[in-house]
């Protein structure tokens, strides 16, 4: 492993495509914020490694932007996803510098490994603003997410998540058509 003389080095050793995973690791436990924001976004971080980066509160924009990163990698696992799904509530509203948050919480909503469950708890949460469910019935590119929506509090949510969702099942029932029309490969 390389020798590290200020924080710059550790920062270049996180962002190195041919960082090592144990390399990854052990820069994980690094007190500097940002290199343990490198880590969360490096492509070859491995799921053990992300999910020890889980904040323990997401208040503060180098926590709102860590768990933006995890809930961005394909890498992170649902169990990791479902605490950062416990974690967000409190920076999904219109609150000051919580923007990471928002995205986070879009992003987290439209990985594929996050389990609905952890979905609708995150959103029946109290402190989860109309605007960021309304945000998400713009942005969500999961139907099951969309269903979800269309039995929230707000007929604003509700009528955007509906608009969504028949969009959706019009564009697949379209593909499908175009597959059918499509001929079939000589066997």
């Amino acid at each position: 492993m390389r020798r590290y003389h200020s924080p710059k080095d550790y920062l270049d050793a996180a962002r190195d495509p041919a960082a090592s995973p144990e390399e990854l690791r052990f820069l994980a436990g690094s007190v500097y914020d940002f290199v343990r924001l490198a880590v969360a976004e490096h492509p070859h971080a491995e799921a053990d490694v992300l999910v020890a980066l889980t904040p323990q509160h997401i208040k503060s924009w180098n926590e709102q932007r860590l768990a933006l990163a995890l809930a961005r990698h394909p890498n992170t696992p649902a169990h990791g996803l479902r605490v950062l799904a416990e974690r967000l509530p409190a920076v999904l509203n219109r609150g000051r510098g919580n923007d990471n948050g928002l995205a986070a919480g879009s992003a987290l909503c439209n990985h594929p490994h996050t389990p609905l469950d952890a979905i609708h708890t995150m959103l029946a949460d109290p402190r989860v603003s109309t605007d960021f469910r309304r945000k998400l019935a713009r942005e969500a590119t999961r139907t099951d997410v969309l269903r979800l929506l269309l039995n929230d509090q707000s007929d604003a949510v509700r009528r955007r998540a509906e608009e969504r969702l028949r969009a959706a099942i019009s564009a697949e029932q379209d593909a499908m058509k175009n597959d059918d029309a499509a001929p079939l490969p000589n066997t």
